[in-house]
């Protein structure tokens, strides 16, 4: 039996009962004091306005239980809508975004996800989200602060390096967030991932750009050096020697010291000219 038909049910036998006592007590109070004609008009009488109070507030009871289950289902309906709003802006949005259960398990995706992984649901339902993503160049480490950080049940946010279906590695970064239910007891994770493939793609190229200009200022601060002071000292040597056997020497040694300069001139160059060759990263999520 519903809650709201029981409520019902007790109140209506409660009034009965409690009309029926009083009006009994009163019947005996009155008896000696009433005339037989007018006791038995009373006393048919309360029958009839027991039916029609009783028929008034079972009408009351019952309009105000179809009252409150009319807003209870509109209040239902207005909150499948938003459900379903909500759903299908998450199911569109290109963010990955997975839900999982207090176990860690998944137990939703939405097309995002499928799309960038190569997944569908029914491949990932009921496992580990790194049973799938973690590949040879994933951070453990970072993979055992994200457990770290789940099994605290905090919000928390990370970069991580993944792999989809086919091996292509990803980067992302992802933002964790609790779930807990009415009685305030934890559910679950959801997490919201964003693509920044693209920025560690410049970040590495970057770094690399900074390593050879870090060789090239080597190259130019202590290679060049050499060579170069050689000439210096020769020309000055050229400018105090009278004999012509010393001058071819020191030509000699000239020669020399510029094409050696002229080597390091064109590695410098050809360090510089260098195209950075582009580093291989693509779209997990622990």
């Amino acid at each position: 039996m519903r809650s709201g038909a029981l409520r019902i049910t007790l109140i209506y036998l409660s009034v009965c009962f409690a009309w029926i006592l009083i009006s009994d007590q009163m019947l005996k109070v009155y008896h000696d004091l009433l005339s037989t004609g007018l006791y038995d008009l009373i006393n048919n009488g309360r029958r009839f306005v027991f039916i029609a109070a009783t028929a008034y507030l079972v009408y009351r009871l019952i309009l105000n239980h179809e009252r409150k289950t009319e807003e209870n289902e509109t209040l239902a309906r207005l909150a499948d809508e938003e459900l379903s709003r909500l759903g299908t802006i998450i199911t569109k949005i290109n963010n990955i975004i997975i839900i999982t259960d207090q176990n860690n398990y998944i137990k939703w995706v939405n097309k995002a996800f499928e799309d960038y992984t190569g997944y569908v649901f029914e491949d990932v339902a009921g496992y580990n989200p790194a049973t799938f993503f973690a590949g040879a160049e994933t951070d453990m480490q970072v993979l055992n602060a994200v457990l770290k950080s789940k099994n605290a049940h905090e919000s928390f946010a990370t970069e991580l390096n993944c792999h989809n279906k086919h091996g292509v590695k990803f980067w992302v970064y992802g933002e964790y967030t609790p779930l807990f239910n009415d009685q305030k007891e934890f559910t679950g994770y959801i997490a919201v991932y964003n693509d920044i493939t693209s920025l560690k793609i410049k970040e590495e190229e970057t770094f690399l750009q900074n390593e050879k200009l870090k060789e090239v200022a080597w190259l130019s601060s202590h290679e060049v050096r050499r060579p170069l002071a050689n000439i210096i000292g020769l020309a000055n040597l050229m400018k105090e020697t009278e004999f012509m056997s010393e001058k071819e020497v020191i030509l000699r040694s000239l020669h020399q010291s510029a094409e050696e300069l002229d080597k390091i001139v064109h590695t410098i160059n050809q360090t510089i000219g260098e195209d950075l060759e582009p580093v291989k990263t693509v779209p997990v999520l622990p």
